[in-house]
């Protein structure tokens, strides 16, 4: 693993505690915006108008434990709000924090919005997580990332699948989202209803994701990364996420080899 202990955080500006515990953040870009909670993680993602996201949360489980923990129960040590483009839009469009687990174990996360012209129904997310080690030791953890998106504000008409272990895409009738893991990939990966994904989280187990790759209905869905993090090492995990509309999704998802003549409805 490369040893750096910074990612693009540092080149946004220098962190600050503006943004406090239980804050809610929005980020503005062209026809986009994207709401964040720092106790509750990303809770919005709106183009033109139209609500797309219903959460986006973020779990680590470091060796010894019994349970999956959330990102924000770790101490937010500071965060910064930044515009990328300034020429073009004057809304902060970016969000970088760092969290501590005041044990050896840093969260960087840097998140940065890309809206499309007025009416095109496409902008993308770009995301950035470093999990760094303070340590001496190394520190075993098992990281995930979990979303749930209700696609054009309706949770119970989408379908999508997980496309050779990193490229997560979701599709309704009028658009298509396609996340793409660039690197590294995910140890394991998990597609399915709502409310079994969800029901991983903070229920007092171990869990590991089974490897489901196609859902339709309320879909789903979670990556997770394995990780030995030697003392001084780091491990950045780097997606990024786009939404585009009908027909555009129909050509997005048959480049992607995801169209199929089966298509169930629930």
């Amino acid at each position: 693993m490369k040893k750096t202990t910074t990612i693009a955080i540092a080149a946004l500006t220098a962190l600050s505690t503006t943004a406090l515990a239980g804050s809610n953040i929005e980020l503005g870009d062209g026809n986009s915006t994207a709401s964040f909670n720092n106790t509750t993680g990303q809770y919005s993602w709106t183009i033109d108008g139209i609500e797309h996201l219903y959460a986006q949360e973020f779990y680590f489980r470091r060796d010894g434990f019994n349970d999956e923990q959330n990102l924000n129960t770790m101490t937010l040590l500071g965060q910064a709000v930044n515009d990328t483009n300034p020429f073009s839009d004057d809304r902060d469009n970016a969000i970088s924090s760092l969290y501590t687990d005041n044990n050896g174990l840093e969260v960087e996360t840097l998140f940065t919005l890309s809206g499309g012209t007025a009416g095109s129904g496409t902008a993308a997310i770009a995301e950035q997580i470093n999990l760094i080690n303070t340590g001496s030791t190394t520190i075993y953890i098992s990281f995930f990332q979990y979303v749930d998106f209700d696609l054009g504000g309706d949770a119970f008409d989408d379908w999508g699948q997980i496309v050779d272990g990193n490229i997560a895409q979701q599709y309704d009738d009028d658009f298509a989202l396609s996340e793409t893991v660039a690197t590294p990939a995910p140890s394991y990966f998990q597609m399915g209803d709502q409310t079994d994904i969800s029901d991983l989280w903070d229920n007092g187990f171990i869990d590991n994701l089974n490897g489901d790759a196609d859902y339709q209905g309320d879909v789903a869905w979670a990556f997770q990364w394995d990780i030995a993090l030697e003392a001084g090492d780091s491990f950045l995990i780097s997606k990024n996420k786009f939404i585009v509309p009908a027909p555009g999704s129909l050509a997005l998802l048959a480049g992607a080899g995801l169209l199929t003549t089966r298509r169930r409805r629930v």
